[in-house]
């Protein structure tokens, strides 16, 4: 068995270097497993690629793993997520574990449990991490701080990939390439997984969460979450295209290779089907993207709905602001590259 640990980052200098030292305290390194560290540093105008190399001398000098600093002047998580899969993972290499080079592992035992469940279930193509934000462990939180927590807690996707940190067998990312270029990796790649690459109805049960949390991540600022809000409104608009567009072409076997000859004969294919779907149109964004807060309360019992109806209230009326600046995005030329 060997394990590839995988870190795609871009001027994270200040986290790249904790993180490393967190992977090399975890108890799955002292599993009788070969191990691959990569990290690629993509698009970086900081020293992330000098940083993680000296973190990588002195956190695994006694350990067999073999390191290797990737650097690209190409940004974009998708197509950094290509040249990982298919161009630095050693091709022995049978699990790949991700992980965003600025979360924080809740303890030494998280990787061990990811890729023991994964190996665990034979029906598991992959297992995501479980991410809570870093405000749950203030002592003393504050109204925002509590409201944040609450929605977040409403948010959970039990089999969605959380591109922050997850595992997964590499006989199945090797058959993917995403769409270059697109805003987020984690929603298709969960498409992809779900449906051997669009070749037949979804199969979510190939995909688990983690129960209970395994990192943290920091949580944003009031401004901070408007921003995220965009982004993320932005990505699931655009990720929803490039599905119906795959969809639509009645693939057999998985899609991957054919979007790989894709990105590499009409690069700007994804930035065309954006523009295609806003042509003509003042309001791009389906009505969901609003709403899909209120639609999660659906089938989960009178009374917990009933709890949780202000809090979706809320923050679906505080998503409306960055719907408007998304739907404002996505009519520009080059929006598929927004991140």
């Amino acid at each position: 068995m060997k394990i590839a640990i995988c870190v795609i980052a871009r001027n994270e200098e200040a986290s790249i270097g904790p993180l490393i030292a967190q992977l090399a305290r975890q108890s799955l390194l002292a599993q009788p497993y070969a191990f691959q560290i990569v990290i690629l540093a993509n698009a970086c105008t900081d020293n992330t690629p000098g940083v993680a190399r000296a973190a990588l001398n002195t956190a695994f000098r006694d350990h067999a793993a073999r390191p290797l600093v990737h650097e690209t002047p190409l940004g974009g998580k998708a197509r950094s997520w290509n040249v990982t899969v298919h161009d630095l993972v050693d091709n022995d290499v049978n699990v790949a574990l991700f992980l965003d080079a600025d979360i924080e592992l809740i303890d030494a035992g998280v990787l061990k449990l990811l890729v023991e469940t994964l190996l665990g279930d034979p029906e598991l193509l992959a297992v995501s991490g479980h991410p809570i934000k870093d405000i749950a462990r203030k002592t003393h939180k504050t109204l925002i701080d509590r409201f944040s927590l609450i929605v977040s807690r409403q948010s959970v996707a039990p089999h969605a990939i959380n591109g922050s940190l997850y595992a997964a067998h590499m006989a199945a990312l090797r058959k993917i390439w995403l769409p270059v270029p697109t805003p987020g990796e984690d929603g298709l790649l969960t498409a992809f997984i779900h449906t051997d690459g669009f070749s037949h109805p979804a199969r979510p049960e190939v995909v688990a969460q983690i129960a209970h949390p395994t990192h943290y991540f920091e949580a944003h600022s009031v401004s901070g979450f408007f921003r995220h809000e965009r982004r993320m409104a932005v990505g699931t608009v655009i990720n929803g295209w490039i599905c119906e567009f795959l969809w639509a072409g009645g693939y057999k076997e998985n899609a991957g290779a054919s979007i790989r000859d894709r990105n590499e004969a009409d690069p700007e294919w994804v930035g065309r089907l954006v523009e295609s779907r806003v042509a003509g149109r003042r309001w791009a964004l389906p009505p969901r993207i609003l709403t899909w807060r209120l639609h999660n309360l659906k089938g989960i019992g009178f009374r917990k709905a009933l709890t949780r109806v202000p809090f979706s209230l809320v923050a679906t009326i505080l998503n409306i602001w960055p719907a408007v600046q998304a739907n404002r995005i996505l009519r520009q030329k080059g929006s598929a590259g927004f991140w």
